[in-house]
């Protein structure tokens, strides 16, 4: 398959530019840092860490919507051919828009610190908390939901779509899932019940003493 870049409508560039952002952003720009200087000695330290280093946890939806999100403009450039139950503009509006309340969470709820004061005619200062790059890494998220949600108006996806096709995939997996289950039917069950309920065959008769004639076994079916 050959990379088509006409093929690629305005929600796939969106797309593809703000998972690239989105990836730029977490590995490159910093996301956390902690610094503090000192009127005696005239040296400041500081210390920061981008966005991989920073949030262990989040960082694997992070990445997984950046896979995702590229998988998508390829799928429609025409370089990859992929199968989903659920459209790839449904998945790229859900994994960004969840990035984008994940890096809220951690802007709003992270480790903070700042102090300054003199101690025996030492001034002194520290400081810890977000970076400039945590702010880009929303933007990006931010991007690539709205990006999700122009494929989303171009696929002509609505809300109740998105439900059905949501409600399909978790059917077919729990369907899946059941198959293999201790209940599921092996095969050969069936015919080896019918064969364990088959009636017995009836014996030959036994010949009576004193030659009298051998009574004829009944017919099958006759009471």
């Amino acid at each position: 398959m050959n990379f088509d870049i006409s093929r690629l409508r305005r929600s796939d560039q969106i797309i593809g530019v703000s998972a690239i952002l989105f990836f730029v952003f977490l590995f490159i720009f910093k996301w956390y840092g902690v610094s503090s200087s000192s009127s005696v000695s005239g040296v400041s330290f500081s210390s920061s860490a981008n966005g991989w280093n920073t949030f262990h946890n989040s960082r694997w939806l992070w990445i997984i919507t950046i896979i995702v999100a590229l998988g998508a403009v390829a799928v429609s450039a025409g370089l990859l051919n992929l199968k989903s139950p659920v459209q790839l503009g449904v998945l790229v509006t859900g994994l960004g828009a969840l990035s984008a309340i994940f890096i809220l969470y951690r802007i709003f709820d992270h480790p903070s610190a700042g102090a300054s004061g003199t101690i025996a005619g030492v001034h002194y200062s520290a400081s810890a908390g977000i970076k400039i790059g945590i702010w880009l890494g929303l933007i990006a998220a931010v991007g690539l939901t709205y990006g999700g949600y122009l494929a989303m108006q171009d696929e002509g996806t609505s809300l109740a779509d998105v439900r059905e096709q949501a409600s399909g995939a978790f059917s077919g997996l729990a369907s899946a899932v059941g198959s293999d289950g201790p209940g599921a039917s092996e095969p050969g069950a069936s015919t080896s019940a019918a064969t364990s309920q088959a009636p017995p065959p009836i014996p030959p008769p036994i010949p009576p003493v004193g030659g009298a004639p051998t009574p004829e076994p009944p017919e099958a079916g006759v009471a």
